[in-house]
């Protein structure tokens, strides 16, 4: 089981094909487009078939949040990995209520399969 620094991330391999990442509050996402490619990069070299993003430390998801894990979702189903988010506040399913139209690029859990 390997891990990955990404300055606001933590990425580790959980099992086979399966990789766990935890985002820490000091995330900045406007630097989203470097933070996809150093994500997919890790996931691809490892072979990776599944990415749980644990959003557990995220009491609030705000529309650009929801658009950074969109994003993240599409560009990880096109090098064939499946993203699911997994231990979702409920304040931050509501707040996403409020503003979500239509199904998000990922699925929810409650946790690791």
């Amino acid at each position: 089981m390997s891990g990955m620094a990404i300055p606001g991330l933590h990425l580790t391999q959980i099992g086979c094909g399966s990789f766990l990442l935890e985002p820490s509050r000091s995330l900045d996402i406007s630097s989203g487009d470097e933070l996809l490619v150093e994500i997919l990069q890790r996931l691809q070299q490892a072979k990776a078939s599944t990415l749980y993003y644990d959003l557990a430390e995220l009491p609030l998801i705000e529309p650009r949040y929801y658009r950074w894990l969109n994003m993240l979702a599409r560009a990880c189903r096109a090098v064939n990995v499946s993203m699911a988010c997994i231990r979702m506040q409920p304040t931050a399913a509501f707040a996403l209520s409020s503003y979500m139209e239509g199904s998000p690029d990922f699925s929810v859990e409650q946790g690791v399969r």
